[in-house]
């Protein structure tokens, strides 16, 4: 059964092209210009499109839902040994089941390990830069995924896992919204 949407389909489209505007122009002047103060637009624009928290509907992922246009993702990596059960490398998936995948992880006590989801991730960084537009607390182990020590390809860990992420969503919006079009033109939405 196919989600009713709060708006008209084309306005909701139309919302989506903006925000991905707006999403290439925080990740140039982010990933590329490395000024990290765009990491919590890149959070807010990602916690529209692809996160679900109190009040807020996702998005891309209602507008997947409702048009059944589900472009997949691919995962990349390295072959890894992972648990039984969890998808890997070369594995398709939803855009929704990654948004639940593990981000990042760090060891904060020398016995406790945290592992954050990319839900979590964007929703930790878009509130503490207060793009998130609620006044929600971090929890002390969260907040030390946030602001733990770890690079990655030169960048904080939390950051380099934010990059990939906004690519695979920024990928996933392009190709719905060029498989829209194409059922637009055949007459199929």
């Amino acid at each position: 059964m196919k989600a009713s949407l709060p708006r008209p389909l084309t306005e909701m489209v139309s919302a989506l092209e903006r925000h991905l505007r707006l999403l290439h122009e925080y990740s140039a002047a982010a990933f590329q210009r490395g000024n990290l103060d765009y990491g919590g637009e890149i959070a807010g624009k990602l916690r529209l499109l692809v996160t679900e928290f109190r009040s807020n509907r996702p998005l891309l992922l209602d507008l997947m839902k409702t048009t059944g246009i589900e472009p997949m993702v691919t995962l990349g990596g390295p072959p890894v040994q992972r648990p039984p059960g969890e998808p890997g490398p070369g594995d398709r998936i939803s855009l929704d089941q990654y948004m639940r995948l593990g981000a990042i992880g760090v060891r904060v006590k020398p016995d406790q390990f945290i592992m954050v989801n990319k839900i979590q991730l964007i929703r930790g960084w878009a509130e503490q830069t207060g793009s998130s537009h609620e006044d929600w607390g971090l929890d002390a182990e969260f907040a030390a995924v946030m602001t733990f020590p770890v690079t990655l390809t030169g960048m904080p860990g939390a950051f380099a896992e934010l990059r990939v992420t906004t690519a695979t969503v920024v990928d996933i919006a392009e190709r719905f919204l060029v498989d829209y079009r194409s059922s637009k033109q055949t007459g199929d939405a």
